[in-house]
């Protein structure tokens, strides 16, 4: 019995690492983009299709890369959307899976859409090999924090190990709440842990360990308001 318990976890574990490639996949567009606006992070939407054979090859050889899930936790919310009825309320509308594909002009999958608040960064149609995937969010990333004025193609050619800008995003309770119930990727911490990661979202009341965490280059920690 122990044994096929065992099994059962190992066949469901390998499930999950095949249909996402990445844990923190979200497939619901409105809880994506609410995370995104609360922790003042990019929002990426991939556009996908189960009948798509390099969607199916992003998510085998380009999700699982260590260094592109560490950019996507530190400075992404990532939202995975296909075909379908699915229901969503996304800028106050509801709008079907179906719908979403046709409102934001994607004719083929994958697609790639970035967005920062209500407003779209930029649309990357087709697959990319994990490196130049990574280099692709980095470069993102930059433009958006540190108003980078480079192309991509200059930028591409760069030895650079950009992590992203660590940050203090001060929230209401009730959207820590929210971050908290939600993204998995978050947690709630008192003092500073023994071993800290940067890419973690941490959600403290306290001002002094947001600070430390902040300085200690955590790209992004939600303090809490009292009020």
């Amino acid at each position: 019995m122990v044994k096929s318990i065992k099994l059962l976890l190992i066949v469901l574990s390998i499930f999950t690492t095949l249909s996402f490639g990445y844990e923190h996949t979200f497939t619901d567009l409105g809880i994506a983009h609410r995370l995104s606006m609360i922790e003042k992070k990019l929002l990426l939407i991939n556009f996908s299709s189960p009948s798509c054979y390099y969607c199916k090859l992003f998510e085998k050889e380009v999700l699982p890369n260590k260094d592109v899930q560490e950019i996507l936790r530190g400075n992404y919310i990532f939202v995975k959307i296909e075909p379908g009825s699915y229901k969503t309320t996304f800028l106050g509308k509801t709008y079907t899976n179906d719908q979403l594909f046709g409102g934001f002009g994607v004719r083929g999958t994958p697609t790639f859409v970035f967005l920062k608040d209500q407003g779209q960064v930029t649309q990357v149609p087709g697959f990319m090999p994990a490196p130049d995937f990574l280099k692709a969010l980095r470069f993102i990333v930059k433009v958006v924090d540190e108003n980078y004025k480079g192309t991509f193609e200059e930028y591409s050619k760069k030895n650079e190990d950009y992590k992203g800008k660590p940050t203090i995003v001060n929230v209401k309770k009730e959207d820590a709440d929210y971050v908290l119930k939600y993204d998995k990727n978050a947690q709630s911490v008192d003092s500073v842990p023994s071993k800290v990661d940067i890419n973690t979202l941490y959600v403290t009341t306290n001002s002094d360990v947001a600070k430390k965490l902040n300085g200690m280059g955590v790209i992004r920690v939600l303090l809490v308001s009292s009020k």
